[in-house]
């Protein structure tokens, strides 16, 4: 009689709909069916995804969230608590960076890099049926309630060989029916999939959390981030790839192989390549290969036009002659621009702001976004807000939305224009109800909005049926998300 297999539903619930499916997922079900073949895995990803978990009534469920999800993820474990018999565990960035708020719907939470974790949770209960806190405590990266309180088991062991993992399973994803249909792309590109070359950054921002995701920087070679590459265009024919890691042009010698690489397979001339990169690390020879790599857009941290709010922002690992390096040579090699600048850094003045505008002017992107400062557990940032009282740790996780709201074309002609900081968690306390500060912040909202819309009026496919399929899903999005 053939054993009986676990069953393992992965939980993603969505707070909007995802354009990609759930990297950490797709990764951690990819190792854990080719080392144990005992486990049915699921992946479960979007808007309500509550009858289905409860109607697969698996074994273990294992839930993911960050920090502006977590309630949401909470309320979702506590909704289907009575109605199947199963264990709840949880992982992600949020609980890897605030262990101490596992919440007792959770049997235990995984912190870090969950693959070798979850392989060890997974032995223990085929071997036992259970997770016995005795045996838990001999598992790194965990945490969970015992006797004495909570125990956390400490770092996670992470995986040094990263090329020794299996490429994400994908197929346990609806990749053709969700992910690349109806896409909005605008370089021509009708199947745009995602991947990761590398794990970590070995920059340490004060504002990013992902040194407390996956700890120290590994990278793939170059040969297995062109295998995988080849292993989509084979299984989905995509003509397109975003690079989802941190950094994905580092190091030097790494990026321009795997340049060099895609070239000699053909690569070039079937993919569209787009990626995060980093200004201090942009040259005359890494734009070059990116360029005949058949990179066509870049994304950059710029954060601001302010030296002194850079320094303090990037630990000093980065220039204002550096960010303006990468946009010149990006315009010279025909790859468009896009970055993030962030308001609100404690210490910023008027003047700062304003040197933010002007780079923005002087040196205008293709797209920009703009932030506000925001406290995320595990970060620089939340550890000195909370040294200085401007947030307490039992703060609403719902509260912590980076981005500023765009405006709209109406707020352009209104006389009394919107309050852009209302009921924003706000770190520059000395400027919280200053309005010639407001005024600018809403300059460079103004400024990016004219500058993003030229660019998708030069950039848009004026196809009909794409466009109409397009407003379709939209339409669709819209009243999904409004339940």
């Amino acid at each position: 009689m053939p054993e009986e297999k676990i069953k393992l539903v992965l939980a993603n619930p969505w707070l909007f709909p995802a354009p990609t499916p759930h990297f950490g997922f797709t990764s951690l079900a990819a190792y854990i069916r080719e080392k144990k073949k005992n486990i049915e895995i699921s992946i479960v990803e979007g808007l309500d995804i509550a009858e289905e978990i409860i109607r697969k009534n698996p074994d273990i469920v294992g839930f993911t969230s960050n920090t502006f999800s977590y309630n949401r993820v909470v309320d979702l474990a506590k909704k289907i608590r009575g109605k199947i018999n199963s264990h709840f565990l949880i992982g992600g960035v949020h609980i890897t960076a605030m262990p101490e708020s596992l919440d007792p719907i959770f049997e235990l939470g995984t912190l870090g890099e969950g693959e070798n974790t979850f392989l060890k949770l997974l032995e223990l209960f085929e071997e036992k049926g259970d997770f016995l806190k005795e045996e838990l405590a001999k598992i790194s990266g965990l945490v969970f309630f015992s006797e004495n309180g909570m125990t956390n088991t400490g770092p996670a062991e992470i995986i040094e060989d990263i090329d020794s993992l299996p490429y994400a399973a994908r197929d346990l994803v609806p990749m053709n029916e969700v992910y690349l249909k109806d896409q909005f792309n605008l370089f021509g590109t009708k199947r745009t999939a995602t991947t990761m070359t590398s794990r970590g950054c070995p920059y340490k921002c004060r504002f990013c959390g992902s040194p407390v995701q996956w700890g120290r920087v590994r990278f793939h070679s170059p040969e297995y981030v062109v295998g995988e590459i080849e292993h989509l265009v084979e299984k989905y024919n995509i003509d397109g790839i975003m690079f989802w890691d941190d950094l994905f042009i580092a190091p030097e010698d790494r990026i321009l192989e795997i340049a060099e690489l895609v070239k000699s397979k053909g690569l070039h001339k079937k993919i569209v390549f787009t990626g995060f990169a980093r200004a201090n690390l942009i040259n005359e020879a890494v734009c070059q290969a990116l360029s005949e790599m058949n990179v066509k857009r870049l994304i950059f941290g710029f954060e601001s036009g302010s030296e002194k709010i850079l320094d303090y922002l990037k630990r000093s690992s980065v220039t204002i002659a550096d960010n303006r390096r990468a946009v010149t040579l990006c315009r010279k090699y025909g790859i468009t621009t896009s970055s993030g600048f962030i308001v609100g850094t404690p210490g910023e003045t008027v003047e700062d702001l304003k040197m933010t505008y002007d780079f923005m002017k002087k040196y205008p992107l293709d797209n920009t976004q703009i932030y506000i400062l925001t406290p995320y557990p595990g970060t620089e940032i939340w550890k000195e807000a909370l040294e200085k009282n401007l947030i307490s740790e039992n703060i609403n996780y719902d509260d912590l939305l980076v981005q500023l709201k765009p405006p709209t074309l109406l707020d352009f002609f209104r006389k009394g224009k919107p309050d852009i900081l209302k009921e924003r968690v706000f770190l520059n306390p000395e400027y919280q109800n200053n309005r010639e500060y407001e005024k600018i912040i809403f300059k460079l909202t103004k400024l990016a909005y004219w500058q993003n819309l030229k660019f998708y009026l030069k950039r848009f496919p004026w196809e009909i049926n794409l466009v109409f399929r397009i407003i379709k899903k939209k339409v669709k999005d819209i009243l999904l998300s409004n339940g």
